[in-house]
């Protein structure tokens, strides 16, 4: 029974409303940032209008670029490896507390890279707890930037690889082995091939973050074009922040094309009666690296930041400077996160649905614009996307009238609009490996049986793609809850004050106490969710 789209119509028309909603999450952002560069404003002191080429000859784009690219690839590479080896372990090795220990390390994903860059500055700089007894130099630049964006993008990859790996049957591997192969021969001949493109989709949602995160690289003062571009915003100057912008979605597109090459050809094809593979012993040889990847998530991504938030806490408490509550706060967290998470996963089900079913049937061309384009929409800092957003809505006032503008602030249109653009990418990728298991096999065999739609979906399509909607779901959930600048921007009209609004807010007015107080609990509702989503995640 062939599975082409010629005879299933269906799949035609799905098709046109993936693409048209990708689209529109794409270009809305870009015509209001393409509109605050036409119509930029006169220099308030000579009346002259700055050309384009002025803005970015004084902007200092081209160095700037290449220190974004260098990072954004460091962290990439770096990530891959850490957060690949942690998903090995996790799902492949027998050793007592690992399943504890493997969420602990993903825990750093919770946490803003503004906040851990913060608390790892304070805590290893010259005057703080770790730093003042050691006497280290203060903790900035490129590689203490790159080390930070790994802990925190590290996770990602391991939650992506790590629903690849629960969905592998352990008959492929014993047949290499009966063949005389080696574990290592084994590995690469038959596991690699199945996560490769786990490992480019994971490797680009980091690349994608590291290129695009300002919080870390500015409290750490490494000079990039998201360093630049907060700058920019915070000085009002729009049209050359809206430029800045155009050079980081530029330096994606070369790394798209590399990461697409990484990715390969290969389908991570799924079996119809999958047999869990058996867990092996952590070995000698492996218990350094599994141990130094355990450190470094866990030590930097974990024990100093919390350490640290708790530090800033007891100093307040024994100073007794006044707390404010943070449970509307709580409150007003998990609420934007869950609406923005559901909104997102809802998005990204079609696109991923599609691009999957096409890359199946050997139309990888036919879906390789989707697929960029959904990825590109992750691409755009949160700064410059929130500034987007709303000049594009300005334009529709400019229809509408005034009050249109304000309810699609206030209304909280915008700010889930902003969430479902800036991590679309980020549920995509592991919603797409899932549907790519999916066995056709078995719709073929249902179909001849006269199974139901609805028995098929409930007894083969939900257990296949739980690991892979509660991963896209974990990471979509934690991103929203340690998201600031679409939820500082568009999320003020709403009357919102999130966790990570409050750490930013106390963290400016050097208020640590209370920073100190939402940071925990930003780490406590990553807790919550990781815990809610562990049996997914396992498939057990």
């Amino acid at each position: 029974m062939s599975l082409d789209s010629s005879k299933h119509p269906a799949r035609r028309t799905t098709a046109l409303p993936a693409a048209a909603g990708v689209a529109l999450l794409v270009l809305v952002p870009l015509v209001g940032l393409t509109t605050a560069i036409v119509n930029r404003p006169a220099d308030p002191f000579t009346g002259a209008n700055p050309s384009i080429f002025e803005l970015v000859t004084s902007s200092g784009v081209a160095g700037l670029l290449f220190n974004s690219v260098a990072l954004s690839v460091v962290v990439a590479v770096m990530a891959v490896l850490v957060g690949g080896w942690l998903a090995w372990v996790e799902h492949r090795v027998r050793f007592p507390g690992i399943r504890w220990m493997t969420i602990a390390t993903l825990l750093p994903m919770a946490m803003p890279s503004y906040i851990l860059a913060g608390t790892m500055r304070s805590a290893m700089g010259p005057g703080g707890w770790i730093g003042a007894p050691l006497g280290l130099s203060q903790p900035t630049g490129f590689v203490v930037a790159a080390v930070v964006l790994t802990v925190v993008t590290a996770p990602l990859v391991q939650l992506i690889v790590g629903a690849s790996l629960s969905r592998t049957s352990a008959a492929e591997e014993e047949a290499a082995r009966s063949l005389g192969a080696t574990p290592l021969q084994a590995f690469f001949a038959v596991v690699l091939p199945r996560l490769r493109p786990a490992l480019g989709f994971s490797g680009l949602i980091a690349l994608l973050y590291a290129i695009s995160d300002f919080g870390a690289v500015a409290v750490l003062d490494c000079p990039v074009l998201t360093w630049r571009l907060y700058d920019a915003v915070m000085g009002q100057e729009l049209a050359r922040a809206a430029i800045l912008g155009m050079a980081v979605l530029g330096a994606t597109l070369p790394l798209f094309l590399a990461a697409r090459h990484l990715r390969g050809g290969a389908l991570p094809v799924g079996v119809a009666n999958r047999r869990p593979v058996p867990l092996t012993r952590l070995r000698k040889r492996i218990l350094l690296p599994t141990f130094a990847a355990f450190a470094l998530m866990v030590g930097l991504g974990v024990i100093i930041p919390v350490s640290t938030l708790c530090l800033w806490v007891w100093d307040g408490i024994q100073r007794d400077l006044p707390f404010i509550s943070p449970w509307e706060s709580l409150g007003h967290t998990v609420i934007a996160a869950l609406g923005g998470t559901l909104l997102t996963l809802a998005l990204a089900w079609l696109p991923a649905k599609v691009v999957a079913q096409r890359q199946r049937e050997g139309r990888r061309r036919s879906t390789a614009l989707l697929e960029e384009a959904t990825y590109l929409t992750s691409a755009l800092p949160g700064v410059l996307l929130a500034m987007g957003l709303m000049e594009a809505a300005l334009l529709l006032a400019g229809i509408g009238g005034p009050r249109m503008y304000h309810m699609l602030l206030s209304s909280g249109v915008l700010l889930l609009a902003g969430y479902a653009t800036r991590f679309l990418a980020e549920v995509f990728a592991p919603l797409k490996t899932g549907f790519l298991l999916l066995d056709p096999r078995q719709e073929e065999s249902a179909r001849v049986l006269g199974v139901g739609r609805w028995t098929l979906f409930h007894r083969v399509t939900v257990p296949t793609l739980a690991p892979s909607v509660a991963v896209a779901f974990l990471i979509g959930f934690n991103a929203i809850v340690k998201e600031l600048p679409v939820t500082l921007l568009l999320g003020g009209a709403t009357g919102l004050k999130t966790l990570s609004f409050r750490v930013w807010d106390r963290y400016e007015e050097s208020l640590w106490h209370d920073a100190g107080v939402a940071g925990l609990l930003i780490v406590m509702v990553a807790m919550a969710s990781v815990l809610f989503t562990l049996s997914w995640r396992h498939d057990d």
